[in-house]
Order: C-alpha cells, then structure tokens, then sequence
C-alpha cells in the first residue's frame, strides 16, 4: 500500500468517527495551545524587553561625573585647595568634544532645583540644562512649540521647555508656549511642552517615577545651566555614545587619557560603562526567561503527555473494533507493515490536526494578550512549529504500540472475531 493511500484512508477514519476523533484531538489540541503560547509569549517578552532597553538610549553610552573624594569636609577643603580635586567643566566637555573619535554624540546635562511661584505659593522645580540630542535620546516629544534651536542651545539664551505637568500647574489650561517664567531672579521664555509618545506599550513606558519626574521638570540649554546655576561653569555629566559596541573600550581609555592629563593626573572623574551595565541585565534577563522557558514547556507538556495517553487508549480501542477490517485487509494482501504503517499514519495525522487546531487557538489567545498589554509581536513562527513537532511526537510515540499490535493480529482469527 502506498503511503499517499494510507494517509486517505486514515484521513476517511478519521472523519467516520468524529465525535471519538474530537474527544481524542482535545488532549493535545490543549497541549500544542499551551506549548505554542507559552513559547511564544517568552519569545514576546524576550523582544519587548529587548527593545525597551534599546529604547533607554544606553547602547554603546559610556557616562563621566565629578567624583567627589569620600572625606570629611575639612579634608575636602584641604583636597580643594592644593588643586587636587577639579570638577567635570565645559573646557573638559570642549576638550573631549574635539578630540574623541569613533562618537555618535556627546552632551552634557546639569541638574539643579530652583524657587518658581506656583499658584500663587512659592515652589522648587526641577532644572535641568540638556540639549536638543538627549530629547531624542529618551524618546520625549515636544507636544507644542519646538526645541532649542542653534543660537539658544550655543549662547544659552533665556529659553526653556516645561514638561506638560509643570505646564499644566503654572499655566493651567493655557498654552505656555511664548509666555515667561521667573526662576530665582531669571526670566526665561517657554517655546516648548515636553510629553511621552502614547502609543508606547504598558512596559515600554518605563519607570513611572522618571515619567513622572520628566513632566515635572524645566529643561534648559546646558550653557545656559552652567552660567545661571554653576557659576564655575562646571557639569554634572557627560553623556557619550560610541559608534560602535567594538569602539567602547576605545572610546573609554582615549576619555581617561584626556581628562586625567587636563586634571593634573587626578583620579577626580568617575567613568561608567552603561552598555556594559545594560549587557549584563540583557543576560540576566535573557538566563531568567531561559529557565521560565523550560519550566512553561515542561508544564505545558504534562497537557501533551495526558493527551497522548488519550490517544493511546483510544487507539487500542479502535483496534477492537476494527478486527474484521484488519482481517480483510490482511486477507487480500496487505503485508504487516501496511497494517502496522496504517495505524501509526492514522495516530500521527490525529496528532497533527490536534496540533493544528490547537495552534489556531493559541494564534486567538496571542492576539488578546497582545491587544490587552499594548504591544506588538511577530508572527510565532517558532512557536507554533514547537508544537506541531510535540504533536508529531506524541502522535508518533503514542501510536506505535497500537500499530504493532494491530500488524500482528491473525487474519483469521480477525475476520471470526465477535465481541
């Protein structure tokens, strides 16, 4: 008998027998929507995180800060005064601007918290002087007006961007954009509203607490926080961006270099490799979903086993019944192994449209999550051909003692056989 035909008449089965196929399919229909789901979901989650960490803005990012000795402030002052401590400034923002290679970018920000009059009351908000890069960078909008152009970001003019909660608190429901704010004894001129893009994910919108933060806070040119809050013309910190993952270690040993001959050979700048630091939680994370990986499939595997030994039962079953058609198949010239072929076809092929079904359900069950938190996943090719293999499997394992059994039966003794 050829396998094409053994694949018909196990399909013609089937189908004669709906009620038991369905009662049978449903263990592993079950099981491969289970399997499907839950490899696809890790697989989901596993890309989420991914691209919310590439969405941070910290690939290939090394960081520089003054590092402040740990002593008393008498100690401090003495370390200040024979000229052994110096903060990060913009002459040492210049130096490495103009002498790096192999930089995406480099920026700094300042920090600071300055008196404003809110509702009448007397308030601190947060400042903080960036330029137009470190927008793009962590995935703000400018909701109305613009950003910081040439001029205002090189001769720090008296311009800022409020995020849209400050604006809201200073200006209610009107529009800040060309209005003026007082900090301290400044007047600056808003030309922007800082918000968030909506149509980000649940968990691509990031720490809440810098969210909120964000949209709290005045953002200025860093030229112009250096002159109005650091006299000094010093920086809280220097963002850079390699333009390669390979060039980072470059990149950090040529700043060391730079900055420790422009201090004087002070160990006073700390430096921090943020790729390296988000490479180690991409493992940790990426090991984490490994082992929840394996814990999902094992679970879901138990649903398999259960529908495999549904099948098992039901094909001995069938075998009782079927002991006249083996009988006849046998007397007309079918050999054992079309026999036992006939029986392992039909199991595999109840297997596999249980798997098939069962992959449909899982595709409906992704889609819900998908839609319920917010993001977007591509189609679970993998997941789905784990399991329709697990069908496979189980099909194939499940059937081949029934196949044996009925290859073996005695032609005569099948064709008398009464119940």
């Amino acid at each position: 008998m050829k396998y094409s035909e053994t694949i018909v008449s196990s399909i013609k089965s089937i189908l004669s027998h709906k009620l038991r196929s369905f009662l049978t399919l449903a263990g592993i229909m079950i099981g491969v929507a289970a399997v499907t789901t839950m490899f696809s979901s890790v697989e989901a989650m596993k890309k989420l995180i991914e691209d919310t960490i590439s969405s941070l803005g910290y690939d290939n990012v090394i960081i520089l800060y003054s590092k402040f000795p740990d002593t008393s402030e008498d100690e401090l002052k003495k370390y200040k005064s024979v000229k052994r401590f110096k903060q990060i400034n913009f002459n040492d923002f210049f130096a490495l601007k103009n002498n790096l290679e192999h930089i995406e970018y480099i920026y700094p920000t300042v920090d600071d918290q300055r008196n404003t009059i809110i509702n009448g009351k007397k308030s601190q908000i947060r400042i903080k002087g960036v330029e137009n890069i470190f927008f793009d960078e962590k995935g703000y909008i400018i909701a109305e007006g613009r950003k910081f152009n040439v001029i205002e970001t090189e001769n720090g003019e008296n311009v800022c961007v409020l995020g849209k909660t400050l604006s809201s608190k200073l200006f209610r429901d009107e529009s800040a954009v060309g209005k003026f704010i007082s900090i301290g004894d400044v007047r600056l001129k808003v030309i922007g509203i800082l918000d968030f893009e909506e149509k980000q994910s649940n968990f691509a919108k990031g720490n809440e607490w810098e969210r909120r933060l964000a949209l709290e806070s005045c953002y200025v040119p860093t030229y112009f926080s250096s002159k109005y809050l650091r006299p000094t013309m010093n920086i809280d910190v220097i963002w850079i961006k390699a333009t390669d993952a390979q060039l980072v270690g470059d990149v950090y040993n040529s700043a060391v270099q730079i900055l420790r001959a422009r201090h004087n050979m002070a160990d006073d700048v700390g430096m921090r490799d943020i790729s390296k630091d988000m490479l180690e939680v991409r493992q940790q994370i990426q090991e984490f979903l490994k082992n929840w990986n394996i814990i999902l499939l094992a679970i879901s595997s138990i649903s398999l086993f259960t529908g495999g030994i549904g099948l098992f039962s039901i094909l001995l079953i069938s075998i009782t019944e079927r002991m006249k058609e083996i009988g006849i198949r046998k007397s007309v010239g079918a050999k054992n192994r079309d026999i036992f072929s006939y029986f392992l076809i039909e199991s595999i092929m109840l297997a596999l449209i249980g798997g098939i079904v069962g992959s449909g359900f899982a595709l409906i069950l992704i889609n819900i999550l998908t839609k319920a938190l917010k993001v977007t996943t591509a189609f679970p090719y993998l997941g789905i051909i784990v399991g329709l293999i697990f069908a496979i499997v189980v099909g194939l394992i499940s059937g081949f003692y029934p196949a044996y059994k009925a290859s073996k039966i005695d032609p005569i003794q099948a064709i008398f056989y009464t119940e």
